[in-house]
């Protein structure tokens, strides 16, 4: 008799432990349910001092790109004299590192969005530094082009992997204004630091490896930004969402809301949107409270798929028209400088210096013009490809070297401003699923483009000075066009974190300009 009770004794007090344990399951989802949102989250920690060690640790390694684009187009002459190089083969040197660029951007994005924003930084950040040093050490023209080969596929992954991880971090109001200071203010900066570092061991040093100690020192950004990294850098909280890790996305928020001094909501717990697929697990699912993500969702072809192909198509041309026009003026203004008017180096440096300060002042009014109410990204974009496109025809008409240094500083310094912000805008077009491989591989376009620049000018300005900006004209009218022709704009609106929230959009906003009807989308929003 004894041994019955136990057994129903014992019996109760399991079926007991399972309803305080259903209770607090229950619980610890209404909680969830309940908790706020991430872009709430960030919109009540703000930007502060989280957002501001990010912002300078990124800033380190996009000077280091901006360092490193600069600084081969002016190793014409140390470099001919070094190896005994024509023009042609230099052109292919800086068409090896562009090439570079391109592996990197695809490298990039795939590993940021398949192993984390941060683990992807410390990678590339050691690929730079090593192939960086080098370069510098080189001792045949072959082990400088492959080093300059992998530094460039180091730089290559930097801007876009930065630009991703520091717009994840940012709330609405500063996501555009830290973006664009990284990517056109930071990157500035390395370009002007490398041309003062040019001047400074040119006259330094009267031999000819004067060049060797600038490369050098050029590496010094990215040796620095490395142990910052691996100390203090936080992954994205986007990214940790859609891998499910979400007491790592707590523990971030509570973090965030700590150092920007505010008390975190809902002690850091973070609710999916609403319009999140429900969870239902299976064995191809990863699982956590409330998104489930199929392992198997992802598809590079969805990038330019029906959902997406407007904006795709938009990003690539944007990038390829930035990439030619600035990284190809990058080269090929020294030369031209050198050749048509007698420039020695150090008066070459100075000169792109001018057109660096240009940048800057481009890229501080389109951070202005890209939040106003009217204009917005998609205007600023237009307004930088109509400029520069001006600026471009103009220069034909230069009756003197002063007009001739002005006009083209104005075009390097405008396009810098489309170029910039176009890495906000692709980040804010794309869901966090796609973002850093759709950025990716719209980027490379723009990095192929770069890469077949410097070869392409050279044979223009063999022909003539004037084929170069005919060239440069018919690619800045591309980019404008394109502009026009796009349709949707992100100013003020949150980040998409996957491909399906897409169906919020306007139909009008992603459909393809060109074959749009509006009986199309009268259609499509009647059976949504």
């Amino acid at each position: 008799m004894s041994t019955g009770r136990d057994s129903g004794s014992v019996t109760d007090r399991t079926n007991h432990v399972h309803i305080i344990i259903k209770r607090s399951l229950d619980v610890m989802t209404l909680l969830q349910e309940h908790a706020p949102k991430l872009e709430e989250h960030l919109e009540h920690a703000g930007a502060g001092m989280f957002q501001l060690c990010i912002f300078l640790i990124a800033s380190l390694m996009v000077a280091a790109d901006g360092m490193e684009m600069t600084v081969i187009s002016l190793l014409r002459k140390p470099l001919q004299n070094e190896w005994n190089l024509n023009d042609y083969e230099f052109s292919s040197v800086g068409s090896t590192v562009f090439a570079g660029l391109l592996v990197g951007n695809l490298i990039g994005g795939y590993l940021a969005d398949r192993y984390g924003r941060r683990t992807t930084m410390i990678a590339i950040s050691v690929l730079f530094c090593v192939f960086g040093v080098l370069s510098a050490v080189a001792t045949n023209i072959w082990m400088f082009t492959i080093s300059r080969f992998f530094t460039g596929v180091g730089v290559g992954s930097m801007v876009p992997v930065s630009d991703s991880h520091l717009l994840e971090w940012s709330p609405k109001a500063w996501r555009a204004r830290l973006a664009m200071s990284l990517t056109g203010l930071a990157f500035a900066v390395g370009a002007a630091f490398a041309c003062v570092v040019g001047i400074t061991m040119h006259d330094s040093f009267d031999d000819h490896s004067w060049w060797r100690y600038m490369l050098a020192v050029c590496v010094l950004p990215g040796l620095v930004a490395l142990p910052l990294i691996i100390l203090f850098l936080p992954e994205s909280p986007h990214w940790l969402l859609v891998q499910g890790r979400d007491e790592e996305v707590q523990r971030l928020i509570v973090q965030l809301s700590e150092w920007n001094g505010v008390h975190p909501l809902a002690e850091g717990r973070v609710s999916l949107p609403e319009e999140a697929p429900p969870p239902s697990p299976t064995p191809s699912t990863t699982q956590h409270w409330g998104l489930m993500m199929k392992v198997d969702d992802f598809s590079i072809g969805e990038i330019f798929g029906r959902r997406l192909l407007s904006t795709s198509l938009f990003c690539t041309v944007a990038w390829i028209v930035c990439g030619f026009i600035y990284y190809g003026h990058i080269f090929i203004y020294p030369i031209i400088l050198e050749d048509e008017y007698g420039m020695e180096i150090k008066e070459a440096y100075n000169t792109v210096l001018i057109s660096i300060g240009v940048e800057l002042f481009s890229v501080v009014v389109a951070m202005i013009l890209m939040d106003m109410n009217g204009v917005g990204r998609r205007g600023t974009m237009i307004i930088g490809f109509f400029l520069c496109f001006v600026a471009v025809c103009l220069v034909p008409f230069c009756t003197n070297l002063a007009q001739f240094i002005a006009l083209n500083s104005s075009i390097k310094g405008i396009i810098e401003g489309p170029f910039t912000l176009i890495y906000v805008f692709a980040g804010e077009l794309f869901p966090t699923t796609h973002r850093g491989v759709a950025v990716a591989i719209c980027n490379s376009f723009g990095r192929i483009a770069a890469m077949t620049a410097p070869v392409v000018l050279t044979a223009c300005f063999h022909v003539s000075l004037l084929a170069v900006y005919v060239g440069l004209g018919l690619f800045a009218l591309v980019g404008l066009l394109a502009a026009i022709y796009f349709n949707r704009e992100t100013l003020g609106k949150p980040l998409l974190l996957q491909i399906s929230y897409t169906r919020e959009i306007d139909p009008y906003e992603e459909a393809p300009p060109i074959f749009f009807t509006w009986e199309s989308t009268h259609d499509e929003k009647h059976s949504a």
